[in-house]
C-alpha cells in the first residue's frame, strides 16, 4: 500500500477545505512484482478510481542503508494544470 501526503495539510470540515486535502494525496493498494529495477503494482483500489485495475509502475535503487523510489515521468494527477513530472522518495535505514 501506498499512501503519499502533503506536508503543508490543514485539517478542515468545510467543503473546500475538504477538497484541498484530497488534493493533496494520493492512496492505492495492491499486489506487487518486481522486474530488475522496478516494481510493479497491480492497483486493486485507488483514491483515484482511473488506476483501478491498472498497473503502477516505480523505479527502485537500493545502496547500502538507502532506499529511493522513483515514479515514471508523468502528468500530475493532484496539481491542475496536469503538468509533467515525477515523484522521488527516499528512505534510510536507521541502524
Amino acid at each position: 500500500m501506498a499512501l503519499i501526503t502533503s506536508a503543508e495539510r490543514e485539517p478542515g470540515q468545510a467543503e473546500q477545505q475538504q477538497a484541498a486535502l484530497f488534493r493533496t494525496m494520493l492512496s492505492y493498494t495492491g499486489t506487487y512484482w518486481v522486474e530488475d529495477d522496478k516494481f510493479i503494482t497491480k492497483v486493486d483500489l485507488s483514491w483515484n478510481e482511473a488506476w483501478n485495475g491498472m498497473d503502477q509502475v516505480r523505479y527502485f535503487q537500493l545502496d547500502e542503508n538507502r532506499l529511493d523510489i522513483v515514479s515514471a515521468w508523468a502528468p500530475s494527477p493532484t496539481l491542475p494544470d496536469r503538468r509533467i513530472g515525477r515523484a522521488i522518495l527516499s528512505w534510510a535505514r536507521d541502524i
